[in-house]
């Protein structure tokens, strides 16, 4: 079951559940993105899976979007969006840092990378949070991908 469909079942069996739903959503996408780790136990222990967390947190957003669309959590969240792309480009730089200086001219020539800002761009403008996360781990591997083809062809 899709960690969608899961958030959608608990909401439809639990008046409790449902009630703390709204309830993050009317404070803010971020309150409702720190409970995900509360929702995947409860699912869990309803036997719904073992769903990652970062799957609940993007369920709970697209499922605000769709049954609560006027409330704070279904706005698009530039703040998680810029916190995954801090992240993202942590690591990278981890990888960079260790690049000869003939090794990093070679990254620069990336190529791959239009094709996953794009989509990440498509995504903010369809308020689609996991859109964006899967199109950011494209950009993030195509990035590594780049950085690793450097590395060898400098050596």
């Amino acid at each position: 079951m899709s960690a969608t469909a899961a958030i959608a079942r608990l909401l439809k069996d639990s008046n409790e559940w449902r009630g703390f739903y709204r309830s993050c959503c009317e404070a803010s996408a971020l309150r409702l993105r720190s409970q995900a780790r509360q929702f995947r136990d409860e699912l869990r222990e309803r036997g719904r899976g073992d769903l990652t967390l970062a799957s609940v947190e993007d369920a709970l957003l697209q499922v605000a979007r769709k049954v609560l669309p006027k409330t704070p959590a279904a706005e698009w969240d530039e703040e998680w969006a810029a916190e995954l792309c801090d992240d993202a480009l942590a690591r990278i730089s981890e990888h960079y840092a260790g690049l000869s200086a003939s090794a990093r001219e070679a990254a620069m020539e990336f190529s791959g990378r239009r094709e996953w800002e794009e989509r990440m761009v498509a995504a903010g403008v369809a308020n689609d949070p996991a859109a964006f996360r899967d199109a950011l781990r494209g950009w993030e591997r195509t990035t590594l991908a780049a950085l690793e083809t450097a590395t060898q062809g400098a050596a």
